[in-house]
């Protein structure tokens, strides 16, 4: 019994004394840590400095560099992060330490809008970010790829101009918001999907609205700035219902990606029955063709949804 009580003790106080190095050891190097740091604001507990940005950040990230230096250092919740405004600081960030800070953020928005960050805009630095970028620059982007929609562009223009001309004809207002918009997305959804969405050979209005709507909520998602990236703690209350707003979006841009996608497979798959010359192919088409990675004979159709809204 008192061999025992002994061994207990001996074990208690063997851990307690590994919690205390362990913490001094923390301490130690946080302090070595902070030493290095750039100066920076003070922080509060677990939100660090958050609460000094407003509805302005940039405005206040300036104000911040005035107040303490070039480069400052901030705790945003659990994110470590720095601001500058010196000229010179940003050439060494952007140039000459390129491969460091070219990454971009996993935010959460990322991961569920943008396939896991697996496009070209997104995704991080590495082997998959240079496979796809070479897929767009080789495949897509080329310049004899672009000159081969110049015809779908001049009929777009004719088109505005006729549209234009037609409704100051009949005194009608023009809205060139909507106007130049609906010319903007037809040369663009053309060359990506094949498909004109406004216009007189338009696939019509509840498709073509369905499409604008989930571009604008996309965008709009990506652009925000979730508290649930820098506070993890955020994520288990989500009150404004933000991640499951981006899950419901995911789902319904992934939709429209997977049809669009099949009408494009079945097309193609007429095509070969037929006989028939692929004649002029849009961006999915191309896409569909490329044989995928590690050997595969297509392209994964994730793959494909990430370029598809790159």
């Amino acid at each position: 019994m008192v061999l025992a009580t002994f061994i207990s003790a001996l074990l208690l106080a063997a851990l307690a004394s590994k919690i205390v190095r362990h913490w001094l050891m923390r301490k130690s190097l946080s302090s070595h840590m902070t030493n290095r740091l750039p100066p920076g604001p003070p922080r509060w507990p677990i939100v660090g400095n958050l609460l000094q940005l407003g509805q302005l950040p940039h405005r206040d990230l300036a104000s911040l560099c005035e107040k303490y230096g070039p480069l400052v250092y901030l705790k945003l919740g659990n994110i470590d992060a720095i601001t500058t405004n010196d000229p010179k600081i940003i050439h060494e960030i952007l140039v000459s330490q390129d491969d460091v800070f070219a990454s971009r953020p996993q935010t959460l928005a990322a991961v569920h809008l943008a396939y896991g960050c697996g496009d070209v805009a997104l995704a991080p630095l590495g082997p998959h970010w240079k496979r796809m970028r070479r897929i767009c620059m080789e495949h897509l982007l080329t310049t004899k790829r672009l000159e081969s929609f110049s015809k779908h562009r001049s009929e777009e223009a004719q088109h505005l101009v006729k549209d234009v001309l037609g409704r100051a004809q009949g005194g009608r207002p023009i809205n060139l918001r909507e106007v130049l918009g609906a010319f903007s997305m037809n040369n663009v959804t053309r060359m990506l999907l094949g498909k004109q969405y406004f216009g007189s050979k338009s696939s019509g209005p509840q498709e073509a609205m369905e499409f604008m709507h989930i571009t604008h909520e996309l965008f709009w998602l990506l652009d925000v700035i979730y508290l649930g990236d820098y506070l993890p703690m955020w994520r288990w209350f989500d009150p404004y219902g933000c991640e499951k707003k981006m899950r419901e979006v995911e789902k319904r841009v992934d939709d429209f990606h997977s049809k669009i996608i099949e009408e494009h497979r079945k097309a193609r798959e007429y095509k070969v029955r037929r006989e028939e010359s692929d004649g002029d192919m849009d961006f999915v088409d191309v896409l569909l063709s490329l044989p995928g990675e590690d050997g595969k004979e297509h392209m994964d159709d994730v793959e494909i949804k990430a370029l598809i809204q790159v």
